[in-house]
């Protein structure tokens, strides 16, 4: 994907647009990026994207909310989408400052060449959020593209968002999580040095360093899969915890224990799926009864896996 960060005059001579921060790139969010491709094919333009690094809220409230995807995990999935172009902004005070009428000649028509664009039902943008999808079509009859607004996606009754997927991880429901997103929720980062506590109980675990920013489930024992750099998949445990036993950690982290693998992957990039909720972390008695415990996630998380894999519904942890 060809990515850029500055607003100039012809980045793109021709684009159908997708509009939004996309944070997790939900259901709702790949309909608004669907469209976009879909436009681009018809109309023979660039299928493209404009979102930001940080969110919005960082700047127009001072505070952001945690994060289900960092830029470059939303251009990924933007990219096997089908979009080959991407914007990627940072929201500052001279960006939200523009009018409504200016930020769309000077990003999206000069910058990028609109002819079409494709936003969320509740899409805003411009000075104080003022720019709605109806003031974008308004002003599309004058500039030259068209609007595309995607309707509101439903789950159980209730609206696909960002924020109810949150929810869903703060309370480490990683299966709503993933029926929410339309696939396993997944972190991405660097696998850090430890103390080696693990390994020298017989189970080596990666420590993955991740994004102060991004969201993390509940405290607790998952099952799930690990992806390395050479694009091998592995099924695994994960802990997200303060490791109670060993004297508690002030923030979460994350150890990966993957199974049946012993090779060296100290400053690798490591991916995490999380499928299916085991256990809440607890504090044990030492480490004997730890163990004891570790080896029955273990074999908790292998039979849960292969379950899945062949198509059966996993059973709850007991």
């Amino acid at each position: 994907m060809k990515t850029f960060f500055e607003i100039k005059p012809g980045l793109l001579k021709r684009s159908s647009l997708a509009l939004g921060f996309f944070d997790g790139v939900h259901p709702g969010h790949q309909a608004v990026i669907k469209k976009a491709v879909d436009e681009a094919i018809r109309q023979n333009a660039t299928p493209a994207l404009i979102t930001f690094k940080e969110h919005p809220r960082a700047l127009t409230l001072g505070k952001s909310p945690p994060l289900l995807s960092m830029p470059e995990q939303r251009l990924e999935v933007a990219e096997e989408l089908g979009i080959e172009a991407a914007l990627l902004l940072s929201f500052t005070e001279d960006l939200c400052r523009l009018s409504p009428e200016d930020y769309v000649q000077q990003v999206l028509v000069d910058c990028m060449g609109a002819c079409s664009l494709s936003v969320g039902f509740n899409h805003r943008f411009g000075r104080n959020r003022v720019g709605t999808p109806e003031i974008l079509a308004e002003l599309g009859k004058s500039m030259g593209f068209g609007v595309h607004v995607a309707s509101e996606i439903m789950l159980d009754g209730l609206p696909i968002s960002s924020s109810r997927i949150r929810e869903a991880l703060a309370q480490g429901d990683v299966e709503l999580c993933k029926r929410l997103l339309g696939r396993a929720y997944s972190i991405t980062g660097i696998v850090e040095r430890g103390d080696g506590r693990g390994k020298s109980i017989g189970f080596p675990t990666a420590n993955t360093g991740t994004p102060e920013e991004l969201i993390l489930p509940a405290l607790g024992v998952y099952s799930g899969y690990a992806k390395l750099e050479n694009g091998k998949t592995y099924p695994c445990v994960i802990n997200v915890g303060l490791r109670p036993t060993f004297g508690q950690h002030t923030v979460p982290r994350t150890e990966v224990h993957i199974f049946d693998f012993n090779a060296d992957i100290y400053g690798q990039r490591l991916s995490v799926k999380f499928m299916h909720f085991i256990r809440p972390e607890q504090r044990f008695s030492g480490v004997d009864e730890l163990k004891n415990q570790i080896l029955k996630d273990c074999e908790f998380a292998r039979k849960q896996l292969a379950l899945e894999s062949h198509g059966a519904a996993p059973h709850q942890a007991l």
